[in-house]
């Protein structure tokens, strides 16, 4: 299949949402392109550092949204992916950028603009592809920077100094010993693209793959990505400019990479090729992923929590303050409740935040001993708790274990009354269990609002019970799911859950 056969995909950038949505449908709709969506250039750096797109579609405003800035910051770190700018009629600053860190202008001027730049974001993304099916030179080993003891020797007939060749002989061999040790994958590539140096740090087993080919032509990584470096190989070496700090997600090898190539110049200051260094940057991106969804997490929990403590708060003080004017103890019962609310609320809240940490080492835990130590803290005398089938020995984290059983007791209570019934078994087609009841049930509302933080349908829940339950269950690595009961009660499935092998 040749290059124009593949189908395009295109990257849709507007800070408007409804704006990013309609631009996306419509330039879909008018050719066979995949459009992705992002909201801000730090979103679509993002995206791009997967290694299909081939063309990015700016909406630009300049009076909301300025495509033209945004086009510089992502040409920074990728400076051959085509852009093109989608901009009202008369605007000459987008018109004059063309050329710069933008391909192509598009005039918004009404629906059949579209047509317009679907056709031209598709033109430009073929245009841009190289044909890597192209013939070269064999690698000429004088221009490689090493250099051996034979050719020291060969040097030395021809009466050079011998102290510069000892010299040139110990660089080389700290060449070597580079490239030998260093724990990050270093290479270098001749006028067209092709490996003439790699380090052994990534892929010693395959070094040899590398040598005297172009990226296209090892298969390591996925086709588009190689095409990708490819192209970005030959802008550094024709263009004389770097790549600096490109963040690269390799989904054949699901790794993350940060690279950067420089020109590559020979003694007459003419570029000759390039080095480049990549390092595997995995573990920082998994780090910052987790410290995003902390940040989330937090600024949802404070956003709750004043949301929710403002009211009870309200009414303890109002309360305190009758009471400091009547003397009557009944406003200081009052006020008491709405402390003990926000106790409550301040406690779960923490709670969550806790059980976002993963289960680092789960291990055998009974979980029937689990369901009655949990149901002998329950104040709730007249309720009931029924085995219908022993749960078993299970892995995972007795502590967390007991809070997720702690919430479903005390949601099955506050929606199903103190003389609840509460029942517990395995699940008959999964391996997992279920924790149900005989009260009204779920309300007629997806799972996603059901387990979302703050979400209650009583006036005196603090709607993070089921929340908590979810993010236990998740660091387990389980599904949850809520559902009916046998009784038309509240149901809620766990699936995926782990067994200790024999031995453990």
């Amino acid at each position: 299949m040749g290059s124009d056969d593949v189908a395009s995909h295109l990257l849709y950038l507007d800070a408007n949402a409804v704006r990013t949505e309609q631009g996306a449908r419509e330039l879909e709709r008018r050719s066979d392109a995949t459009v992705y969506t992002a909201d801000s250039a730090e979103a679509a750096l993002e995206r791009l550092a997967w290694p299909d797109i081939d063309c990015l579609v700016i909406g630009h405003d300049p009076d909301r949204f300025d495509g033209i800035d945004a086009a510089e910051r992502i040409g920074a770190a990728h400076p051959c992916l085509p852009v093109v700018l989608f901009s009202r009629a008369g605007d000459e600053a987008a018109a004059r950028a063309v050329g710069t860190d933008i391909d192509e202008f598009v005039v918004h001027d009404g629906p059949d603009a579209f047509e317009t730049l679907a056709a031209t974001a598709v033109e430009v993304a073929v245009e841009s592809r190289i044909d890597t099916d192209h013939e070269t030179d064999e690698i000429d080993p004088t221009a490689a920077p090493n250099v051996d003891e034979a050719t020291v020797d060969r040097m030395l007939e021809q009466g050079l100094d011998s102290a510069e060749l000892t010299e040139l002989l110990h660089k080389s061999r700290l060449f070597d010993s580079i490239f030998g040790s260093i724990p990050v994958h270093l290479y270098v590539k001749d006028d067209q693209a092709r490996h003439q140096y790699v380090s052994s740090g990534y892929f010693e087993e395959s070094v040899d793959d590398f040598l005297g080919n172009t990226d296209p032509e090892i298969g390591i990584v996925a086709n588009r990505h190689a095409r990708r470096a490819y192209v970005e190989d030959k802008y550094v070496i024709e263009e004389g400019e770097p790549v600096l700090d490109k963040v690269e997600y390799l989904p054949m090898l699901d790794q993350w990479n940060l690279t950067s190539k420089v020109p590559w110049h020979g003694p007459d200051g003419e570029v000759v090729g390039l080095i480049g260094v990549t390092r595997d940057i995995s573990e920082r991106k998994e780090r910052q992923e987790q410290v995003r969804r902390q940040n989330e997490r937090l600024n949802r929990f404070a956003d709750m929590l004043s949301h929710d403590i403002r009211n009870p708060l309200q009414v303890a003080q109002s309360r305190l303050d009758l009471a400091r004017d009547t003397g009557e103890e009944t406003h200081l019962d009052a006020a008491e409740s709405a402390l003990e609310r926000i106790a409550e609320l301040i406690e779960d809240v923490l709670a969550l935040a806790r059980q976002g940490q993963e289960v680092v080492a789960p291990s055998p835990v009974d979980a029937d001993d689990v369901v009655d130590v949990t149901w002998a803290a329950v104040d709730a005398p007249d309720a009931t708790v029924e085995r219908v089938t022993p749960l078993g020995t299970i892995m995972g984290d007795e502590s967390r274990l007991r809070q997720l059983t702690a919430n479903l007791f005390r949601n099955a209570i506050e929606h199903g009354g103190p003389t609840v019934t509460v029942r517990i078994g395995r699940l008959d087609r999964h391996e997992g269990f279920f924790v149900e009841d005989d009260g009204p049930g779920f309300p007629d509302i997806d799972d996603e609002a059901l387990f979302e933080a703050g979400y209650t349908t009583t006036h005196h829940g603090t709607g993070f019970g089921l929340s908590i339950v979810r993010e236990i269950a998740e660091a387990h690595d389980w599904t949850v799911a809520a559902t009916a009961g046998s009784d038309g009660g509240a149901r809620v499935e766990f699936r995926g859950v782990e067994r200790p092998t024999e031995g453990e």
